[in-house]
C-alpha cells in the first residue's frame, strides 16, 4: 500500500502459519551403484511433487491455503547417495479444518513415501510439526473493526482508507486475543495495515502490473514520514475514540 494510507480487513485478514520439518531418510550408498540402497534425494523430489495435490485436490477451493518447501538440505558429494534429506515448510490457511488437512497429507504423504521405498520402520520420514513457530488466524472483530474504520475516515479522508482483502501472509498479533489454548477469541482485535510505499513508485508499479518489493526483502524502500506520521495520527485518532 502507498505511504499515507491505512486498511483494516474485518473478520480473518492473516493466514494461520505452521511450521513443519520433515526428514525424509534413505540407506546411503555410492552414486554408482544406487541400487544396493534407497536414494532419499530422489524421495525428496518425489514427495515434494505429491504434496502439491494437498491444496489442488484435497483442500476445498473455497478455503485458501498454501503449502511452500522453503529449504531442502541433503548429501554431501555428488557421488555420494546420502541417508537422509531434511525439508523445512511453511504452510498457510484460514480454518482449522484446511490446516488439518494440510498436517494429515503431509504425514501419510510421508507413510507412503517410506512404503513405496520399503524402507525399514527405524527409516520412516519424519514430520515434525512446530508449535512454538506457528500461529493461528489473525481475526478481526466486525463490530470493532467497523467502528474502527469510520474513525480512520473520519480522520484521514475515505480516499486514504482503501478498501483491502485478506492475505495468506500470517501475523500473531492476533494471540493477543486468544484464549490461552488459542482456540477461541476473547478480546477484540482490530489490527490495521500500514501503507509504506513510494506512491508514485506504487503507482508506477501498479499501471505496470507488478509488485514492488515487500518487508522481507532487502529491497524494501519504505518511505519513513508519511508512514510514521500516517500511523501515529490514525492510532492515535482510535485510541482515543475507543477510550472515551
Amino acid at each position: 500500500m502507498p505511504a499515507g494510507s491505512i486498511g483494516i480487513v474485518a473478520g480473518p485478514q492473516y493466514a494461520s502459519s505452521t511450521s513443519v520439518d520433515v526428514v525424509i531418510r534413505g540407506i546411503g550408498g555410492h552414486g554408482s551403484a544406487p541400487q544396493y540402497g534407497r536414494d532419499p534425494v530422489t524421495l525428496a523430489a518425489y514427495y515434494i511433487t505429491q504434496i502439491q495435490t494437498i491444496v489442488s485436490r484435497e483442500e476445498d477451493p473455497r478455503d485458501p491455503s498454501v503449502v511452500t518447501v522453503g529449504s531442502i538440505h541433503g548429501g554431501t558429494k555428488r557421488n555420494i547417495i546420502p541417508d537422509e534429506v531434511r525439508l523445512e515448510l511453511t504452510t498457510r490457511s484460514f480454518s482449522d479444518k484446511s490446516r488439518q488437512i494440510i498436517v494429515d497429507g503431509l504425514t501419510q504423504r510421508a507413510a507412503g513415501l517410506t512404503l513405496a521405498a520399503q524402507l525399514p520402520a527405524e527409516k520412516a520420514a519424519v514430520v515434525t510439526v512446530l508449535d512454538n513457530e506457528s500461529t493461528p488466524v489473525q481475526y478481526n472483530d466486525p463490530a470493532l473493526s467497523a467502528q474502527v474504520h469510520d474513525v480512520l475516515v473520519k480522520t484521514l479522508g475515505e480516499k486514504r482508507v482503501p478498501a483491502v482483502e485478506s492475505v495468506l501472509a500470517s501475523e500473531d498479533v492476533g494471540v493477543l486475543g486468544m484464549s490461552p489454548d488459542l482456540k477461541r477469541n476473547e478480546i477484540p482485535v482490530a489490527y490495521l495495515r500500514l501503507g509504506a510505499m513510494d506512491p508514485d513508485k506504487f503507482a508506477a508499479a501498479e499501471a505496470a502490473g507488478k509488485h514492488l518489493p515487500g518487508a522481507h526483502t532487502s529491497r524494501f524502500e519504505p518511505l519513513p514520514q508519511p508512514t510514521i506520521e500516517t500511523g501515529v495520527t490514525a492510532m492515535t485518532a482510535v485510541a482515543t475514540a475507543l477510550l472515551q
